[in-house]
């Protein structure tokens, strides 16, 4: 599948250091050579994710968590946030909001 926003799974890799111990590029290699069909595939290839729609939510040890927006007809996926469990993404609010 084609890999949109790569650059968030770099910013993992550097904010985990090697408490993940070469998880992002595995994950990186899975993703990129998945090849499906539909989110039950998805969810049969990664048991332990959680699924919402076409939403994808991939825990990387205790403290990390990749979230993915998957497209299996256009075999495209967006990696929309990477980084601590915890984390809250960053939105636009208040005047500059588009």
């Amino acid at each position: 599948m084609k890999l949109m926003g790569m650059s968030k799974l770099a910013g993992l890799a550097r904010l985990a250091g090697g408490d993940l111990d070469g998880a992002v590029p595995a994950l990186v290699a899975e993703l990129e050579a998945g090849a499906w069909h539909s989110m039950a595939e998805v969810a049969d290839y990664f048991p332990a994710s959680r699924i919402a729609g076409f939403k994808v939510r991939i825990a990387l040890g205790d403290d990390y968590r990749v979230d993915l927006l998957v497209d299996c007809e256009a075999q495209m996926i967006l990696i929309e946030y990477a980084g601590a469990r915890s984390g809250m993404r960053a939105g636009k609010k208040g005047s500059k909001a588009a």
